[in-house]
């Protein structure tokens, strides 16, 4: 799935860059996939990301880089640095976790397909507001990465949000007040840097938080919903079985907390 999103979004890559209203903007595309051809190499090197993860974050980079600017790739890049400083890796090792610390190309997509979308559509709609929703995008994710690595370091304080039976740190849909706080840290920072990088009004910096912070709630709850009862969702019409794998769950939340961004500042406005 994440090389058809790969090609997917090359494509209409292409296609923006041979329709680009100026050469300006497409001297920033390409500028755009170089940057994010070096920092995905290094992240791939510094065994953050899978040869998968690698190409998928290259897509997804070459689109903030290209089409969202400095002012975007700052906050993307607040959010993977910041991932990767507070990822527990020794915590897995001693744990001897067979699956590896590197994200793959789902995991990257799951995070980052709400927010290419929002950026393209800023691009060809020529609408600013969708640039709050790609920041409600990241914000959301880090706020949801900061609170399941931190909160699985809280033993004997984590409780499943439905029922707020205590359960196992790390259990899908368990919360706890580490973790809460954490999620609230993480919406704070990537909410304050976008309103100082793009000049925002402090409402913005409401909206984005507020929003990050659904966002993650919401993660959690279908995480209790789905994930932790093994629940799956049929298309009857279709007669398709989803199963809410943890990458879907995150494409959902993240996409959530973009639209709420996106909403609130139409109200606002």
């Amino acid at each position: 799935m994440d090389r058809k999103l790969n090609a997917l979004f090359l494509f209409i890559a292409v296609v923006v860059f041979i329709t680009a209203a100026n050469t300006t903007q497409q001297w920033n595309i390409l500028l755009g996939v170089l940057l994010a051809t070096l920092f995905s190499l290094a992240a791939f090197a510094f065994r953050g990301l899978s040869l998968d993860g690698m190409f998928s974050a290259i897509v997804i980079g070459t689109f903030v880089f290209g089409l969202g600017g400095w002012e975007l790739a700052v906050v993307l890049l607040l959010f993977f640095l910041s991932s990767v400083v507070i990822s527990d890796r020794s915590k897995r090792r001693e744990e001897n976790i067979s699956q590896s610390v590197r994200r793959d190309g789902l995991q990257v997509w799951a995070n980052g397909f709400w927010l290419v979308t929002f950026v393209v559509s800023a691009t060809v709609f020529n609408a600013p507001i969708f640039l709050v929703g790609a920041i409600a995008v990241i914000a959301t994710a880090t706020a949801d990465t900061w609170a399941t690595e931190l909160g699985s370091r809280a033993p004997d304080s984590t409780y499943l949000i439905t029922t707020f039976k205590q359960v196992k740190p790390g259990t899908d849909g368990g919360v706890s007040i580490k973790g809460t706080t954490a999620a609230l840290f993480a919406s704070v920072m990537i909410a304050a840097v976008s309103v100082y990088v793009f000049s925002l009004d402090f409402s913005v910096f409401i909206l984005i938080f507020g929003a990050a912070v659904l966002g993650c709630i919401i993660d959690s709850y279908l995480g209790a919903l789905f994930q932790q009862n093994k629940r799956s969702v049929t298309l009857s019409i279709i007669n398709i079985e989803i199963d809410f794998s943890n990458n879907l769950v995150n494409a959902i939340s993240t996409g959530i907390g973009g639209l709420l961004a996106i909403i609130s500042k139409l109200f606002l406005a």
